[in-house]
């Protein structure tokens, strides 16, 4: 399922060996492996987050692809703002991480983006969205996830998205998937998983509290798929 989605992105992105990929917030890697050992891509890779650097990098080491991947501990703003990178890459991706820039940011994101995007290039992103109907209240109020997992965190509506895009670049919007009932099914095999591996969890030191709360998690996000309370989009743009 994995394999599944980091193909799908690099589908949307229509991706062709040789190519200069951009993956802003690459998390441990896995898209931007994929991309180099399938694809042929030449990755670049930014994260805030020293220790996904360093797991991300035994990764392409271990992968032998040193020659195609390069990472770097880099806030997108600054990233995008150095001469060196303006036009540079054929081809962006951002697998949820969006969801960390802010409501008051969106447009700031899009128009980085432009700045290092080749005049011809795609930019493909994931993003979990919250429903137009209930984006108003959402983004003035608070919740579980945006005060103790994610603090600080904004899952934006897609009209926030697309209008944040629209105004602040001439990327236009091509095509959409929602996946969001497959993260369902997801969330409620790692909560099984999870919960079957319990010794092992309480082994690296982790309490009834921690047990309690990441059930509730994971219980919480797989409702709130299912019942698309949430949806998990891959949006292409160009």
């Amino acid at each position: 399922a994995q394999w599944r989605k980091l193909d799908t992105y690099l589908s949307r992105a229509q991706v062709k060996p040789g190519q200069k990929l951009l993956d802003i917030g690459f998390g441990w890697g896995g898209l931007s492996l994929r991309a180099a050992t399938k694809y042929g891509c030449q990755v670049t890779g930014i994260t805030l987050s020293v220790e996904q650097k360093a797991l991300a990098e035994q990764r392409v080491k271990d992968a032998g692809v040193e020659h195609l991947v390069t990472f770097e501990v880099c806030d997108y703003r600054v990233f995008c703002r150095r001469k060196e990178n303006l036009g540079k890459f054929d081809r962006i991706v951002s697998c949820e991480m969006i969801e960390a820039v802010g409501h008051e940011h969106l447009g700031e994101f899009f128009w980085a983006v432009e700045q290092v995007l080749a005049q011809d290039g795609i930019l493909v992103m994931g993003a979990i969205t919250t429903p137009e109907q209930r984006y108003e209240t959402y983004i003035r109020s608070t919740d579980f996830i945006n005060t103790i997992i994610f603090p600080g965190s904004c899952c934006p509506s897609l009209h926030a998205l697309v209008d944040a895009a629209y105004k602040n670049s001439c990327l236009t919007l091509e095509h959409i998937d929602n996946i969001g009932l497959h993260y369902a099914q997801t969330l409620q095999h790692w909560r099984r998983r999870f919960n079957a591996g319990e010794g092992k969890v309480r082994a690296l030191g982790f309490d009834d509290v921690f047990l309690r709360a990441w059930n509730y998690y994971l219980t919480y996000c797989e409702s709130g798929f299912f019942s698309q309370t949430e949806n998990m989009l891959i949006l292409v743009f160009s």
